[in-house]
């Protein structure tokens, strides 16, 4: 009779559990939705195509834009400061980043050689590629990082549904597996990345629950475009007009190397205008580094702060006195446009010259 009690219970308390689980798995249709429909105004990239039954969950197309991918490890543990990939291949064009969210009970395995094995008959060549341990121990944290908005792909028009999978995407990657293919050489190349791993467990509750047992990918697309040339150098007539009225005038026209406060050649011509401007005028400025929100802030207001003293070192190699100029980086606590879009992040990226 013990033993009948006993299994009596257990068998209620298994039914308990599944009853919970169907009561659970049917309280969030909207997220089955989100799972199972393309994100609005996206597309499959003509070279790269879809896994079949997948759905596009987010995506970002830029004209022009730039990308590291990994071409080797990422070395380090994840608690590391100093982890990183060991390798990367810079690349800038037309920059296509697609996540798509597979049917239940695919590996990752499988969804990758698709991927992979499509690519190579089109004739695209391995540069690196790895799988779990072999990718090394931080690769998950540094390819995709809910707490770091630079790895995120985050499209427009997306209701609050899919933005919370903006985050949540791969947290809980299990089974990694990525590849960075070429094809092309030189400044003419193509570059493809792919990046497959299988949803399991994860920190965001029901968000990451809805994805258990489904294999996510991100594709990432690099096609080589020279940058279309839409900004206007500011003259010096112009930014001495816009200090005297604002006591403030923005630059657009100063590049910077992904990452670092090395000044790009290119922006010659604005450096150009700025130091005409001060050379004929006797006003002492700020010169104040901006960026957008991507990125975490610290880094954001060090990075910012570091460009602006760039722009500064390179106004004192046309003769103007140091003591005119002094650099400051507020990050991006000062936006003109909302970051919840490119082109209002664009705006956000800029250097001011500012009066003192």
């Amino acid at each position: 009779m013990h033993t009948a009690l006993k299994s009596s219970l257990l068998m209620v308390a298994t039914l308990i559990m599944l009853a919970s689980q169907a009561v659970f798995a049917a309280s969030n249709p909207a997220y089955e939705k989100v799972l199972t429909t393309d994100a609005p105004n996206a597309k499959d990239h003509p070279l790269t195509g879809r896994y079949q039954g997948s759905s596009i969950l987010l995506q970002t197309q830029k004209a022009f834009d730039e990308i590291a991918f990994p071409a080797g490890p990422a070395t380090e543990p994840d608690y590391s400061s100093s982890k990183k990939f060991s390798k990367v291949q810079k690349a800038e064009g037309t920059l296509t980043r697609t996540v798509y969210m597979v049917p239940k009970g695919r590996s990752s395995l499988e969804v990758f050689r698709n991927f992979t094995d499509s690519l190579n008959s089109k004739g695209f060549k391995p540069v690196f590629q790895c799988d779990n341990d072999s990718c090394g121990p931080s690769f998950k944290s540094l390819k995709y990082n809910w707490n770091e908005k630079r790895t995120h792909v985050q499209g427009e028009g997306y209701d609050v549904n899919r933005n919370r999978f903006v985050q949540a995407v791969f947290d809980g990657a299990k089974d990694l597996r990525y590849a960075l293919l070429q094809k092309g050489t030189g400044a003419a190349a193509t570059y493809v990345g792919v990046y497959a791993a299988l949803n399991s467990g994860g920190t965001m509750g029901d968000i990451t629950d809805s994805m258990s047992d489904r294999v996510a990918v991100l594709v990432e697309v690099l096609e080589p475009k020279a940058m279309e040339q839409n900004i206007v150098t500011v003259d010096a007539d112009a930014i001495s007009k816009e200090l005297a009225a604002n006591g403030t005038v923005s630059f657009y026209g100063l590049y910077f190397d992904t990452d670092k406060a090395v000044i790009k050649p290119e922006s010659k011509p604005q450096l150009d205008e700025m130091a005409k401007y001060l050379k004929a005028n006797t006003a002492a400025v700020y010169i104040v580094g901006h960026t957008d929100t991507q990125g975490v802030l610290d880094y954001n207001m060090t990075l910012s702060g570091k460009r602006a003293q760039a722009v500064v070192d390179a106004l004192k190699a046309y003769g103007v006195a140091d003591a005119r100029l002094i650099a400051k980086g507020v990050g991006p606590l000062a936006p003109r446009a909302s970051n919840a879009a490119d082109a209002g992040r664009a705006k956000n990226r800029r250097v001011e010259m500012v009066l003192r």
